[in-house]
């Protein structure tokens, strides 16, 4: 979209990532804010820290096509998949509030030991990490923001969510209704969020993007986006108190998350900050240029060793 999340949470609901209903037994659990929180690590154990959170109705599969190949010779790498999102199945009644996923987040800093870590977040994802760094400000060194969702926009969000999230016919819709169309809906919503540009190759497996039509998945999407523009409008004013530098990323031709209401007004907000505008490139601008993803990072890494 354009100056509103509609579409953009539309197809943000069927992309990348909610996963199986039964977890593997080799996969890692830590207790985070009392949620039995699904993580996983890559790269050097005494390498600086980094900490990824992803956005709307995915999980951490959407760091592995780009991000995690490319920095995992460099650096500690941590993931965690949010509350009711990929093998994360257990949820807070709260967990539809920013503070709940921030309380989250820190207790997945606080169980891996990580030290003041970089935050990368992504989308809906960054409003989860701005608000880790105005609840929890101790336990972030900066904050790599892509495309993330800041402030109040107008309008509201898909219909559907509000199916999904339906305590009476939810259930139907996310189990009887949805899988017939899910191949479709998963395609259509990848190619909306990479557009202007195509999909990369082989970016659907890489990513697990066929997982992101768990019933479990859709009804906790649903309920935190439903809940999301009320989250923006308490904690929008917050931001001037945020010190750590903060890098934003973002696609000039993003439809899914208005550059100029979220990144661009941010930049204009935070006292230390950093944005990098691409031309040409839709809701996943790390993928169309991740030279420039580490550029930002370098940048964040430098201003944190001048703090």
């Amino acid at each position: 979209m354009v100056n509103n999340l509609r579409t953009g949470l539309a197809a943000s609901a069927v992309l990348a990532s909610a996963a199986c209903a039964t977890a593997p037994s080799a996969m890692r659990f830590v207790e985070a804010a009392g949620v039995r929180t699904h993580v996983q690590q890559w790269g050097a154990e005494k390498g600086e820290p980094i900490l990824l959170i992803h956005g709307a109705s995915s999980d951490l599969g959407v760091w592995e096509p780009t991000i995690v190949p490319r920095l995992e010779g460099r650096f500690q790498l941590s993931a965690y998949d949010r509350p009711g999102m990929g093998y994360t199945a257990q949820r807070a009644p709260d967990a539809n509030t920013l503070a709940e996923q921030a309380s989250v987040a820190a207790g997945v800093i606080d169980q891996l030991h990580l030290k003041k870590p970089v935050v990368v977040a992504h989308s809906w994802g960054g409003a989860v990490a701005l608000r880790l760094a105005l609840d929890y400000p101790g336990k972030v060194g900066g904050l790599i923001l892509i495309a993330p969702v800041a402030y109040e926009w107008p309008g509201g969000v898909s219909w559907h969510l509000y199916w999904s999230s339906n305590p009476v016919i939810g259930g139907l819709f996310n189990n009887v209704l949805v899988p017939p169309f899910s191949a479709g809906a998963i395609r259509s919503g990848v190619a909306g969020a990479f557009a202007p540009s195509p999909v990369p190759e082989n970016y659907l497996e890489k990513a697990g993007s066929a997982r992101a039509v768990r019933p479990a998945a859709l009804h906790a999407n649903s309920l935190d986006m439903i809940s999301a523009k009320r989250e923006i409008i308490a904690q929008q004013s917050r931001y001037p108190e945020i010190r750590i530098p903060v890098a934003l990323m973002t696609g000039d031709s993003d439809s899914v998350v208005s550059p100029s209401i979220h990144s661009v007004q941010l930049a204009q907000t935070l006292p230390n900050a950093r944005i990098d505008v691409l031309q040409g490139v839709g809701h996943l601008p790390h993928e169309a240029s991740p030279e420039r993803f580490e550029k930002l990072l370098e940048w964040v890494r430098a201003e944190m060793k001048r703090s």
